[in-house]
């Protein structure tokens, strides 16, 4: 009679709690979330993200940096990202470095299609020799998608202004009708003129010192007077400094 009525409380103890689950189902199904294991279930389970869960337990979080606070994932979307590993992490770090490298290589575009200050004379701010030849590559050379004439501009505006009318004077005479736009930009050349270049090099060349070793005029007076060697035997030994 006792095993009876322990079975019968069982059986009623279970009957509410079936009772309780189905009614906070239900209650869940009419507010938002759709009927539990259905495909509308798994596609709406499919957006919440991977990993573990933050949680506070104590007055603290745990973990203690950020994490997602959602409900836990389920075992088929953890077996998924397990096993597929790095697979969607892959994807967005080749992602980040094709947009870096796309964003290097416009930005040097931008810099060999630009024609900085030196590339005018600064009386007339007409196009020198070599800028025309700058003008000519961008437009011949240059890539489709990066032709485009990119004028340095400077403090005066009627300067700039005279700029670029020589430019598409000397562009319209190159590419005739096909011309590439011509706009502004606020920029500081990379490096120095080639002119200028050349002659702080002849300037080095010319300020070096006389060498305190004279350079060896045969072979015989390289084995001789180069630093470091010698005859290889007697008392001679080598090189005196």
């Amino acid at each position: 009679m006792l095993v009876v009525t322990r079975l019968a409380a069982l059986a009623a103890i279970c009957c509410v709690l079936a009772a309780g689950s189905r009614s906070a189902f239900a209650q869940d199904c009419n507010t938002c979330e759709p009927r539990w294991h259905s495909e509308a279930w798994w596609a709406q389970r499919n957006q919440e993200p991977v990993g573990a869960r933050q949680f506070e337990c104590k007055g603290l979080q745990w973990p203690p940096y950020p994490r997602p606070t959602c409900r836990e994932m389920t075992w088929a979307h953890i077996y998924h990202a397990e096993h597929y590993w790095p697979w969607p992490y892959l994807c967005t770090d080749r992602q980040c470095v094709a947009d870096m490298t796309h964003a290097q290589e416009a930005n040097g575009w931008l810099s060999e299609t630009t024609l900085y200050e030196y590339y005018f004379n600064p009386d007339t701010n007409e196009l020198t020799q070599p800028g025309k030849s700058q003008l000519r590559w961008i437009l011949d050379y240059a890539p489709p998608s990066y032709r485009n004439v990119w004028i340095q501009q400077v403090d005066d505006p009627v300067a700039s202004q005279q700029r670029m009318q020589n430019v598409r004077l000397v562009a319209a005479q190159i590419a005739g009708n096909n011309v590439p736009p011509i706009q502004y930009r606020v920029a500081m050349p990379p490096s120095r003129p080639a002119i200028e270049a050349d002659t702080i090099r002849r300037k080095e060349l010319m300020t070096i010192p006389t060498p305190r070793i004279p350079l060896p005029t045969s072979a015989a007076g390289a084995s001789s007077t180069a630093p470091g060697t010698g005859t290889g035997g007697g008392s001679g030994g080598g090189a005196a400094y």
